[in-house]
């Protein structure tokens, strides 16, 4: 028994109070009201609980089969983060996976200063209404590797927390930090950018230059637009440079996170010649 070996309190009842409010979190009213959301299976509560981020964490009996679980589990415990015993189909009401392979975490959300933010590489990304929770969450998990320093959200993007997101990250989320909500405009951010000598370069199917014929600067900002529709918000004229991933002939474009982490590492190549 995981009690016999843990710290845990039990829950019996879907309908008791706490389990109730963190079903909500499903939603983004809530996970924007609350600034909690959710995270399922091993690894990711483990990233959240390593980041300093993990506020509970709900398990069912199958969490106590392997020494990694356990081990989260007493971990958890000596940092105080609050960690329930309850029944599968509790923890299948709280996912939503078929297999959140028994653990559940309510992780806080990162508030980002925008003046507090770290820009240690002269990396960062511009999302100009990524619509679509996986590539989203590609883009993250890429940003991750790649270095970059932050992630702004500009108005039509998906919302970071989405649990979709959180699982495409594979960690990411605890790693770079997203800025978005309404203060996240265009006119802010090119204001912001050019007051630190940020170059602005967009993937644009239609520009003449082909993304590794540009010459990128020391601080760069990557402009992602829509899957569809490309650029919503951001102005061509506002751009220093446009750039496209040559393609090869019949083929209409790439899949935007994929798009992304061309021009990312096309960047860092450049920096390491």
């Amino acid at each position: 028994m995981i009690k016999d070996r843990c710290r845990v309190e039990i829950i019996q009842s879907r309908q008791n109070a706490l389990i109730k409010e963190r079903i909500k979190l499903q939603q983004k009213k809530y996970r924007q009201k609350t600034g909690l959301f959710l995270v399922e299976g091993l690894r990711l509560v483990e990233e959240a609980l390593a980041a300093g981020s993990l506020a509970e964490v709900f398990v069912d009996e199958s969490a106590g089969d392997t020494d990694r679980g356990l081990k989260l589990l007493q971990q958890s415990g000596q940092r105080a983060v609050a960690c329930y015993q309850v029944k599968r189909e509790i923890l299948r009401a709280l996912a939503e996976t078929e297999s959140p392979q028994g653990m559940v975490g309510v992780a806080r959300q990162t508030r980002v200063d925008l003046t507090a933010l770290p820009l240690e590489h002269g990396l960062l990304l511009i999302l100009d209404g990524i619509q679509d929770p996986g590539n989203l969450g590609t883009i993250w998990r890429t940003a991750w590797g790649a270095g970059v320093d932050g992630i702004f959200c500009l108005p039509g993007t998906v919302d970071p927390y989405n649990s979709k997101t959180v699982r495409a990250t594979m960690g990411g989320i605890f790693h770079v930090p997203v800025l978005a909500g309404p203060e996240i405009t265009w006119s802010m951010l090119r204001h912001w950018c050019a007051e630190r000598d940020y170059q602005l370069v967009a993937g644009d199917l239609g520009a003449r230059k082909k993304h590794y014929e540009v010459a990128f600067r020391e601080r760069v900002a990557l402009v992602i637009g829509n899957e569809a529709q490309g650029l919503l918000t951001v102005p061509v004229a506002d751009l220093d440079e446009r750039v496209k991933i040559p393609l090869q002939k019949g083929a209409e474009s790439l899949n935007a996170a994929v798009a992304c982490g061309i021009l990312l590492y096309e960047v860092i190549r450049q920096r390491r010649q």
